[in-house]
């Protein structure tokens, strides 16, 4: 069997299994008698379903590096999906977004229901958003919560909760990083070169320690991964996360199955390789007059297409790409420790990255 059917048939049994896991979670965590609570409660439980498990699959996926099964790291699977709907409620207020996995976000619900109490939007919208960062809070303990009642007597807790937070303070600056370069790009001078390094580590923060290196860690460690071996997985899932990371950027601009609204990367003047290398261009003005403007239509995505692809912008990150996966198989080749079989399986999950549409 090829890698990346191996991959699709772990990745399927998986996610059937933290569907099961998620919608009993969901039905279970909302005790309050309180209506307010209960509501915004039941809001998050409307937006921790729907997704696509793929980093909760990853940490069952570590631990099945080192075991022969891998139920006993589900609830630890749970945990990180719930701490990713906790980090994308505060993402959605930052990017200003109305809808998340098909449904509105929680502060755009908020909005909605607090227009009918008085029309100062300004009120209206410092309310939403305030009550929607108590909701994203409230989320990410509960993943500590999880993952602390599952695993008392288990003589690894410490490590993989030290992992756990380590990978949620590597998030929370990434997305810091993320909030404040546009800015920084926008209204200062900062070389191209400086930028695109400022990109990566962006990139290295959010994606690769968020998507990747977070969830095989903390799986690894709940099985007893010796120091090596975390570091080698480190070292795989740092290639593979930025790899990922670029394609997103350039599915964020070119794809119509993304699940964003197509063109908001132009409109929050998102900083990508794309943009970083236009910028060293004789193309970077005819950008700059579409590129972070406010009003974003269907011709001016079409405009921004064919300046990244006329300025080589497009081929240049694509190869980059290419480069950052290609060199992931290779340091999963030296990982000695690993089964062939199921080393198959991390071979399968970079093809099947690469070849997303969406």
């Amino acid at each position: 069997m090829k890698p990346i059917e191996t991959f699709k048939k772990y990745y399927q049994r998986e996610n059937q299994e933290l569907t099961k896991r998620i919608n009993e979670f969901n039905e279970s965590f909302i005790k309050e008698e309180n209506p307010w609570l209960k509501e915004n409660f039941e809001y998050f439980k409307e937006l921790n379903s729907g997704g696509k498990n793929v980093r909760g699959t990853l940490v069952n996926l570590g631990y099945y590096l080192l075991k022969e099964e891998d139920s006993y790291s589900m609830p630890l699977a749970l945990a990180y999906e719930v701490f990713q709907t906790a980090i994308l409620v505060h993402d959605d207020i930052i990017d200003k977004d109305k809808t998340r996995r098909g449904k509105k976000t929680i502060h755009y619900q908020n909005q909605i229901r607090l227009k009918k109490n008085t029309n100062d939007l300004d009120e209206v919208n410092h309310m939403s958003n305030s009550i929607a960062l108590c909701v994203g809070d409230y989320g990410l303990y509960l993943a500590n919560q999880i993952i602390s009642e599952a695993y008392t007597k288990d003589k690894n807790l410490g490590i993989v909760l030290n992992c756990f937070n380590e990978t949620v303070l590597n998030t929370a600056r990434g997305e810091l990083l993320d909030v404040i370069l546009p800015f920084k790009s926008k209204y200062t001078k900062i070389s191209p070169k400086r930028l695109e390094n400022s990109i990566q580590m962006i990139d290295l923060l959010k994606t690769s320690h968020y998507t990747i290196i977070g969830p095989l860690s903390c799986g690894l460690l709940l099985a007893g991964a010796k120091e090596k071996e975390i570091e080698e997985i480190t070292a795989f899932g740092e290639k593979v996360g930025i790899a990922f990371q670029i394609q997103d950027d350039i599915l964020g601009i070119y794809s119509d199955e993304m699940g964003k609204v197509k063109g908001s990367d132009i409109k929050e003047f998102k900083q990508t390789v794309l943009y970083a290398h236009c910028l060293r261009t004789p193309y970077k003005n005819k950008l700059l007059n579409y590129y972070g403007k406010e009003k974003c239509t269907k011709k001016t995505i079409q405009k921004v297409q064919k300046i990244f692809e006329k300025s080589g912008s497009k081929e240049y990150a694509l190869s980059i790409m290419n480069t950052y996966y290609n060199d992931s198989i290779q340091v999963l080749e030296n990982m000695n420790w690993i089964p062939e079989e199921k080393k198959n399986i991390l071979k399968g999950f970079v093809e099947y990255l690469r070849i997303r549409n969406k």
